[in-house]
This record gives C-alpha cells, structure tokens and sequence, in this order.
C-alpha cells in the first residue's frame, strides 16, 4: 500500500512530546498558544485514518507491541494534531488503559463505529485482523465519497466559468462597446442593451444581492440545523429522482458495510445497529435504525422490519438480509450487499455524467450564442449604419 507523505514526514519533537489532557499551554508565549489553537482545528483526512489503521495493524502482525507502534506512528504523521492524538493514544495505553478507550476521547477524529470495531478486537484478541478490515472499509468509503464529488465537479466548473465569462463580458466589454454607439450618437441592438441594463442593475444594487444572499445561507443553515428543518431537507432530498436514488444507495451501503464489519467484529446485532444508526447522514435512515434496534432487542428479526421500509431499503436488501439471518452469515452476506450498492453508486454516477453532458453542451451553446449576438449585434448594427 502507497503511503501518503502525511504519514512520511517526522514532526517536530514537541508534536510527539504533547498529552492531550496532560499538557497545558498556561504561562505560554502568545506565539505558542496561537499555534496550539490552530493546530487543535486542524482536520484529520479519512485517508490519514485509513493508513493510520493499516500501519497499525501490520506492525501488530508482526508482533509489535501496541504502545510502540502508536509511538513510532506519531512520529512519523506530517498532520501536528494527529501525532498529539496518538502520541495521547500511546500515553494511556502505557498506563494500562486500553486504546478504545483512548480512542472515544477523540470523538470528532474516530466514529463510534471504529471504536467499536477496536474495542471488539480487544475484546477477542485480534485487533490486528480487524483493524486490516477497519482500514479496508474506511478507503472503500473514502473513495465511494470522491466519486460521488467528482460527477459534481464537471457541471459546477462549467457553470462559475460561465459566470465569469458573462460577467466580464457585462462589466467590460459590453460598457466600451455602449460608450463608443454614444459618442457616434447610434442606438445599441435591443439584445445588448438588454444585457447591458440587467447587469449595471446587479452592479448597483449588488450589495443588496450579496446581503440577501448570506440571509439566505444563514437562513437555510439555521433551519437545517434544527429536527423539523433537517427531518423535511431529507424527506425532499430522498423524493429528488437521481439525487435520492444516489442518497438511498450510499446510506444502504454505509449501513451494510459497518453491519457487516462490525457484526464480524464480533459486536451484538442491536450494538451494531445501534452504532450504524449514528453513522447515518440522512434523519429518516437514522430515525429507522433507531427503531430497528428496539425490534431486534424484543427479538424481532431484522429483514421482517426492514421490509416495513421499502421506500429506504430496496426489496433486494430485504431478501438478502433475511438469507443471511437464516444462514447464520449476516456479515458475510453484508459484506456482498456492501460491494453490490458500492457499484450501484458508481453506475448512478456514470449514468448521471452520461445525461448531464449534452444537457450542459446545450446550456454553454445557449450562453455562448446570447452572448456573441449581444457582442456582435452592435457590430453588424454600426457597419448597416455607416453603409
């Protein structure tokens, strides 16, 4: 596996020396305690966990004790606030405390789900297997996640390029050519002075726009941040045809694949539900496994509730999962479903490309022609005049 140059880079000393906890910046230069606040925001990539996981694991298989390995890994992490967190790892593990202890101290860099996984290999013995399995799940998202921003990055590049090029062609272009029709005393072709009025009326009243643009940010955070907001964003979201079909696949398959882990981690099956619910982005899948949990603790089986939920788990995942219940293998099966919607994902995405490309063609060409009427309306205007 390639290593990142975040996890190449040695740290200064203080990095690897700092205990989360322990060390206190009171009495410090302004300098120093300036540095600690920036570097306690610092963020951790999904992809500095995964190899995180992977090092930590194969050091273990090859019978390197724990403390050292979390000791040698925080000296080599380029991220400052990472090499902290596990030279703090390192620290409680030396004074007997165990590493999902540790590890649930730091709630904003490793999900519960991982701590469990952690906590379970502690448990039966073998950490090092289930971290290689930990660290395989972590990039299998990390990756699902940069495909699905990759097809974004196509029609929203299109779309500020076109905004620049016709605000340029608004602010600049279009004023010289104004000002050279009034000095010869000739009127501009209805197309330009159209364009011309519309963007000097933006122009001027642009801090009027910009103000009700951030109210209407704040707005809409505020009212996504509280339960009826967020509930109602994730019932529309969900009813979107390709947006919800993307959203039902990648929260089907985030469930399956940390059910399947955390199942064969060895974690009880309302413990791994209960876990998964928490891992959930959208409020409706969350709310579900919520209940979900409470039915398989009065021993209800899981396919029989979700088949209550056809409008979030496709008919497929219902069969599958209650073979897996019958069998004895609901990991492995899991595991399967996991892999299936992962591809389902890929060619939602791919399908999504393929529609959204002529639709953007189409939508370039319409710009692109209303703006070289209004440039070369003008044009055509002053040479029909001075004939």
């Amino acid at each position: 596996m390639e290593l990142p140059s975040s996890l190449m880079k040695k740290p200064s000393e203080k990095e690897t020396s700092v205990v989360y906890g322990v060390y206190s910046n009171v009495g410090q230069s302004l300098s120093v305690r300036m540095k600690d606040f920036f570097i306690d925001r610092r963020r951790i990539s999904v992809k500095e966990k995964s190899y995180f996981f992977h090092l930590l694991a194969v050091m273990l298989d090859a019978g390197i004790p724990i403390m050292r390995s979390l000791k040698v890994l925080s000296k080599k992490t380029e991220n400052p606030r990472f090499a902290r967190i596990l030279n703090t790892l390192a620290y409680d593990v030396e004074r007997g405390r165990l590493v999902s202890q540790s590890m649930a101290k730091f709630p904003d860099v490793f999900k519960e789900s991982e701590t469990g996984v952690v906590r379970s290999g502690e448990a039966i013995g073998n950490l090092a297997v289930l971290l290689f399995k930990l660290a395989k799940q972590t990039e299998r998202t990390h990756t699902l996640l940069l495909k699905v921003r990759g097809a974004l990055i196509y029609p929203i590049t299109v779309l500020v390029a076109l905004l620049i090029s016709g605000a340029i062609v608004v602010t600049v272009v279009i004023p010289r050519i104004e000002e050279f029709f009034t000095q010869a005393n000739f009127d501009m072709p209805f197309l330009t002075k159209l364009i011309l009025n519309g963007g000097t009326f933006f122009i001027e009243f642009s801090w009027f726009f910009l103000i009700l643009l951030v109210f209407l940010i704040l707005l809409g955070s505020f009212y996504a941040t509280t339960e009826s907001g967020r509930r109602r964003i994730d019932i529309w979201m969900l009813s979107v045809s390709f947006i919800g079909d993307v959203i039902r696949k990648l929260n089907v398959s985030k469930f399956v694949q940390l059910l399947s882990l955390l199942v064969e981690a060895g974690v009880p099956i309302h413990e791994a539900i209960r876990i998964a619910s928490g891992a959930m982005n959208n409020t409706l899948y969350k709310e579900f496994l919520n209940s979900l949990r409470q039915s398989v603790e009065r021993g209800e089986k899981i396919a029989d509730n979700l088949a209550l939920a056809p409008f979030l788990f496709p008919e497929t995942v219902v069969a599958m999962v209650s073979v897996g219940e019958s069998s004895g293998q609901l990991g492995m099966i899991s595991e399967k479903l996991a892999a299936h919607y992962e591809q389902e994902v890929e060619h939602s995405l791919e399908n999504f490309t393929t529609i959204l490309e002529p639709i953007v063609i189409v939508l370039v060409g319409l710009a692109v022609g209303v703006l070289a009427l209004a440039l070369l309306g003008p044009i055509f205007s002053l040479s029909t005049l001075v004939s």
